[in-house]
């Protein structure tokens, strides 16, 4: 069961955030969701400057981007191809007023990056490859498709504009072409700064 807050109500930490969401998804936050201090410092460095347009690559339960947009004056999206993940996010924000916050039930691959200044990625891609990371245990293994995404989100990410910023949480960064500079790394790697080159 979730916990009803208005907008207004709601304080920047884990045991807040996670309250708003049921039980079971709860269970996964630790594992699964951003925690919200690292969202907290994503969003800070997503948003310099002109810079007001994010996307969140496979949102999952909608966490971060909930962060973000209660943090932040930007406008975020998350991208999700779970239906479920992806109602249950729209229903907390629309609980929470949050008016330039927007999920879409949509496959990363198919959307066009040139709509965003800068991308948060947190290892989206891990659960092909790794038991562990499975959110939903009937899907297979499937080296063949982290591949894939790995190397068309790294073909996306080479055709954006100069000094478009990208965030990656945890993995080996195998998405991040040669064309952007790593600017600083924090919590031991496995939070990274990134920045297009000019």
């Amino acid at each position: 069961m979730s916990v009803s807050v208005t907008q207004d109500e709601v304080k920047l930490s884990d045991e807040v955030i996670n309250a708003l969401y049921p039980i079971k998804m709860q269970k996964l936050s630790s594992t699964h969701w951003t925690p919200v201090e690292i969202a907290k410092k994503n969003i800070k460095f997503l948003t310099e400057g002109e810079r007001d347009v994010v996307l969140d690559l496979g949102s999952g339960s909608g966490k971060f981007c909930l962060v973000a947009a209660l943090a932040s004056k930007a406008t975020i999206v998350g991208v999700e191809q779970r239906e479920n993940l992806v109602l249950l996010s729209r229903k907390i924000s629309k609980n929470l007023g949050l008016h330039s916050l927007n999920f879409l039930h949509d496959d990363l691959i198919d959307v066009d990056f040139k709509d965003y200044d800068s991308f948060y990625f947190f290892n989206a891609f891990e659960e092909f490859i790794n038991p562990k990371d499975k959110l939903n245990r009937q899907q297979d293994l499937d080296e063949l498709a982290h591949q894939k995404y790995i190397h068309l989100l790294r073909e996306k990410f080479d055709q954006t504009a100069a000094e478009t910023r990208i965030v990656t949480y945890c993995g080996a960064c195998e998405e991040i072409p040669e064309s952007y500079r790593l600017v600083k790394s924090e919590n031991k790697g496995k939070l990274k700064y990134w920045e297009k080159r000019t």
